[in-house]
């Protein structure tokens, strides 16, 4: 087996790989989804202002 079939195989293994990893990331994102009743959940309140904005509170008083 020359170097470039060599090279072909891994890089194809590699890629292949990652296509199953998005596959079943998919599935399980899906299966979340589904288990909240196909709500989106908005992390975006949380990431900017703490576990506060799970409470509500954006700004302390």
């Amino acid at each position: 087996m020359s170097k470039e079939v060599g090279a072909i195989l891994v890089f194809g293994a590699i890629i292949v790989g990652a296509i199953i990893m998005f596959v079943l990331e998919q599935r399980g994102v899906a299966r979340r989804k589904a288990a909240r009743g196909g709500r989106e959940i908005d992390v975006s309140n949380l990431i900017a202002f703490g576990s506060a904005a799970g409470e509500g509170k954006k700004t302390h008083d």
